[in-house]
């Protein structure tokens, strides 16, 4: 019972903070009027001044006496002490809060007990509580951090939540109490790589070779590696890859689509534009040159259209359009090719990075 008082008291503080800037009593203060006073006065004998020397003509003059004589009369009058000047907000706010509280008995559940975190993780897995059952095995690790078991839990669910860094913490963990687990090896690998926006980074390279060396059919470890190939610009090694891959692979393979993607954008035969060739376009003075560079992006935006797999051809078009002044067709096309990726993290990751490296986003 004592905590209603609490809240009551807390009600009423945060009321009155509230409501005391309407309700303050505002009165000017006599020396600050004898002080304006002074001011106006002085002000009158240095305009009388003035006119007699000519500096003010007479109709200037009588306009300012108007307005300096306005001011005097204000300042003389001091409005009296302890009148309140109170807002009808300030009234409406006392009145209304109050009145809540007869609503929330009748609607709300006053008397509903709160749920301790101590109670909310034990009863975790009869609730099916999902973020209850990762603090409470983050809550386990955290006492025994030699529990792969644990981890092995907990990596997936990061996993799952696209907590990326977490994820490949977890399964470096995996990794590291069981030596022999290619799968964690690649796994790690894989988050370090969504972590880093798609980019199979030097270090995820690593992993992955680690994880072919335990196990040298591994398709996850396979496409990645096929995939830094192509990121490196290493086209024919990338399609020999990616080709193996597709070679061993079963028909039902969940991988096929999105390596069939890859291959795909190796062969697409899109016009290449840099970013310099754009830059160097948009700088001349000759038309027949800026005719020219755009009608090769929008020959680029024309197939890729068409064609739709090709993720590289998208990031050069958005990159050439940003680069041309074009912001709107380039979120355009960001837009577009966000669409055609839906279903590929690795490819949504990529765009997301253009898009703030370019300023669209």
């Amino acid at each position: 019972m004592v905590i209603w008082f609490v809240f009551a008291a807390l009600t009423a503080a945060v009321v009155g903070a509230l409501a005391l800037p309407f309700l303050r009593r505002y009165t000017v203060a006599p020396e600050r009027a004898s002080f304006d006073r002074a001011v106006y006065i002085d002000q009158l004998a240095e305009l009388d001044r003035d006119r007699a020397r000519g500096i003010v003509g007479e109709a200037e003059a009588d306009a300012a006496r108007n307005e300096i004589s306005r001011r005097l009369i204000q300042a003389n009058v001091v409005e009296p002490e302890g009148r309140p000047r109170r807002s009808p907000l300030a009234v409406a706010g006392l009145l209304l809060i109050p009145a809540m509280l007869p609503l929330y008995l009748l609607s709300g559940s006053p008397r509903l007990p709160d749920v301790p975190l101590k109670p909310r993780l034990a009863m975790a897995v009869e609730n099916q509580d999902y973020m209850a059952l990762i603090a409470k095995v983050e809550q386990h690790l955290a006492q025994n951090p030699g529990d792969v078991e644990g981890w092995k839990v907990l990596a997936p669910a990061y996993k799952k939540l696209q907590r990326w860094s977490d994820a490949a913490e977890a399964f470096a963990n995996v990794a590291r109490l069981a030596p022999a687990d290619a799968g964690a090896r690649g796994d790690h690998a894989e988050m370090l790589v969504f972590a880093n926006d798609g980019m199979v980074t030097a270090e995820a390279g690593r992993w992955f070779a680690e994880a072919l060396r335990l196990y040298p059919g591994l398709p996850k470890a396979r496409f990645f590696q096929g995939l830094a190939l192509k990121q490196e610009g290493k086209t024919e090694a990338a399609r020999a890859a990616f080709a193996a891959l597709l070679a061993d692979s079963p028909t039902e393979a969940q991988w096929r689509p999105m390596l069939e993607a890859e291959m795909g954008s190796l062969d697409s035969r899109a016009p290449v534009l840099t970013q310099e060739q754009v830059a160097a376009g948009q700088t001349m003075a000759a038309g027949e040159r800026q005719a020219m560079i755009r009608s090769m992006v929008d020959g680029l935006e024309e197939k890729l259209k068409s064609g739709g797999g090709d993720l590289e051809g998208w990031q050069r078009l958005i990159r050439a359009r940003s680069v041309l002044g074009e912001t709107d067709k380039a979120k355009a096309a960001l837009a577009r090719a966000r669409k055609e990726f839906k279903d590929r993290p690795d490819a949504f990751a990529a765009l997301a990075s253009l898009a703030r490296e370019v300023g669209i986003e």
